[in-house]
């Protein structure tokens, strides 16, 4: 299924989409490292500050400026815990919101309502980067080691990964990464839900990799903070805040049955060869 944005409200009143914090949190630094690493200078008082340039393109954040007319009531979104868009009904339950698809000025004050050129998506049957991503992990996979390749191709695993890297302005896969295939893997992982967000892949991703069931991933988080210091509309990327931390808002009940999805009954009952998939 493709997703369908919504586009966003800056009053709030309407169905807004809503990335998970822990989601969110796969949009590392510029620098190419994940936010966990302890070398990725990302900071809990200035969590906006130095990401990704993906993140900036797909994410709002608190303090955007969600709307080219200042008259707006809310030109700067507040996303901080108890902001006006942290409405769980209205508008923000994770203090995140989405604008990947969505151009800027497709809000009633901009005009840019309805079927507009502001709401218009060209989407691609397969994306080049998603076939680097495949390869990447297939390559790797096959070979053992991020540096192995396909002899009917001159990239390595590796190579793959950092040509979708330097087009978004990332740095390359740190060689702390390089060095054997489950840290090679964490990068491919990460960059699969950075690179496709939102296009349709994460549920079969993780069923594929067999981590749908595990509580990091089941389990769908808000950021609680407040805005600390002087507020920046400008460069809202600079702003500091005080509290951050995550807080579980889903617990989502997966299992190892839902790697598979169920046979047809109609189909089961042809033969007693043909068993159902375990759990189903």
């Amino acid at each position: 299924l493709q997703y369908v944005p919504t586009p966003y409200h800056p009053d709030g009143g309407g169905n807004n989409l809503s990335p998970c914090a822990n989601y969110v949190s796969n949009y590392g630094m510029a620098n190419g490292l994940p936010l966990d690493d302890p070398q990725s200078g990302w900071d809990k008082t200035h969590p906006w500050k130095g990401r990704d340039p993906r993140f900036y393109n797909d994410i709002v954040f608190d303090g955007c400026l969600i709307t080219d007319n200042y008259q707006c009531e809310i030109p700067n979104i507040e996303l901080f815990t108890g902001g006006a868009s942290r409405d769980v009904n209205t508008a923000s339950r994770t203090g995140y919101a989405l604008k990947k698809f969505l151009h800027k000025t497709c809000n009633r004050y901009d005009d840019g309502w309805g079927y507009s050129p502001q709401f218009t998506i060209g989407l691609s049957y397969l994306r080049l980067a998603d076939v680097y991503l495949m390869y990447a992990e297939a390559a790797s996979q096959a070979t053992g080691t991020p540096t192995g390749k396909s002899s009917a191709c001159s990239l390595s695993a590796l190579d793959a990964i950092n040509k979708i890297r330097t087009r978004a302005g990332v740095e390359e896969v740190n060689a702390k990464f390089t060095g054997n295939l489950d840290g090679f893997m964490c990068e491919v992982r990460r960059e699969r839900a950075v690179e496709l967000s939102f296009e349709g892949h994460r549920f079969n991703d993780l069923r594929r990799w067999m981590l749908i069931d595990k509580p990091e991933y089941a389990n769908k988080t808000s950021v609680e903070f407040t805005r600390s210091g002087e507020f920046d509309k400008a460069h809202p990327e600079n702003n500091a805040v005080s509290g951050f931390h995550e807080e579980v808002i889903v617990a989502r009940s997966y299992s190892e049955k839902h790697y598979w999805l169920p046979l047809k009954k109609s189909d089961c009952n042809m033969s007693a060869d043909f068993k159902q998939n375990p759990g189903w």
